[in-house]
């Protein structure tokens, strides 16, 4: 029987892999080509399964092995991901700078939220479109996405449309910097609270200088530890909207309906590489085999898009991400000019 299974998955599989090797090559040709890169393997990922579903009718046969990419191997990959926390540069940084981005966090969340329900967009959207600008990007907007059962559509368009304007953002920002009358510190903390990936920040930070590039990335990854309590926030906020009725279950079962298996699971392997029981090997490859699954399921996210619900909400997606990131970007500023 769980032969039987896993062929059934093969097809759909073997075609997220081969698209997942293709956007990997892409992004080293553009490398090699240009010098740089300024498109991220996952959303060049999503374009390349947006555009095979578009332009070829697929089988049925594949559409086990898309769900399993897209869900599946996804939620491994965020527990891979913890492997990789380091929270000796966080420790350092003091309580200070650890309650700014706590609460400024958790206010851009909400505010984006705001936002992003003013111009027309869904309360799943909203939510994807919140933590994704608010938290770490592609990253946050995939891991939330499968704690608010978030459709394949939704989170495609999300990250496609937050990582268009966050390349942009990163390509733009180095140039922007001797006009924003900022030290090499407040530059590095404008950068962390606003641009999306770590390897985005350590691009936007390191041209203007070392100190920048530290700094940037130390508030980038405080960021990414708020990853964790808005995974279990949102899926709260949407059941309580869904059901305003007083009678509740008890406590244990609704954080066991609530909770998704792999926020556990990141918290335990986070723990276990800053207790030393991870090896740096072990941690690197986790880096490594993390990614590359990342990549594996955004493929399989762009072969689930049906482009026509895309499409419809474009405008309204694109004004709410433009009019949360303006607003995560003023308040970034100002944040940044406070320091000494």
């Amino acid at each position: 029987m769980n032969r039987i299974r896993g062929r059934e998955h093969l097809p759909g599989l073997v075609l997220c892999v081969s698209l997942a090797a293709a956007a990997l090559g892409l992004n080293r040709l553009e490398l090699w080509l240009a010098g740089s890169r300024f498109m991220d393997p996952f959303t060049c990922a999503i374009l390349l399964g947006i555009c095979v579903r578009s332009a070829f009718h697929l089988n049925s046969s594949v559409e086990k092995g898309i769900r399993l990419s897209s869900s599946g191997i996804l939620e491994i990959a965020v527990i891979l991901l913890g492997f990789t926390v380091d929270f000796s540069g966080l420790i350092e940084s003091g309580l200070e700078l650890v309650g700014i981005v706590f609460l400024l966090v958790l206010g851009m969340i909400l505010a984006c939220f705001t936002i992003c329900r003013a111009v027309g967009i869904g309360e799943e959207m909203a939510i994807l479109v919140a933590c994704g600008n608010s938290i770490c990007g592609n990253a946050a907007i995939a891991a939330v996405a499968p704690a608010i059962k978030a459709r394949n559509e939704d989170v495609a368009a999300a990250i496609s449309f937050s990582a268009i304007l966050g390349v942009l953002f990163v390509i733009g920002l180095p140039y922007l910097a001797p006009y924003l009358s900022l030290s090499d510190f407040q530059y590095g903390t404008f950068a962390g609270l606003t641009v999306y990936a770590v390897p985005q920040v350590v691009a936007a930070t390191a041209p203007v200088s070392l100190a920048s590039a530290q700094i940037g990335t130390t508030v980038k990854l405080l960021r990414v530890l708020m990853l964790v309590p808005a995974v279990l926030i949102a899926p709260v906020l949407l059941r309580n909207r869904a059901q305003p009725a007083p009678r509740r279950p008890a406590p244990q079962v609704f954080l066991m309906k609530v909770v998704p298996w792999f926020v556990p699971g990141f918290l335990i392997a986070a723990l276990m590489a800053n207790l030393g029981f991870v090896p740096a090997t072990l941690s690197n490859a986790s880096s490594g085999a993390s990614h590359i699954l990342f990549v594996v399921a955004m493929t399989g996210l762009g072969l689930s898009v049906d482009m026509r619900v895309v499409l419809k909400v474009g405008p309204r997606l694109l004004s709410g991400i433009t009019g949360s990131l303006f607003v995560i970007t003023a308040v970034s500023y100002l944040i940044a000019r406070s320091f000494a």
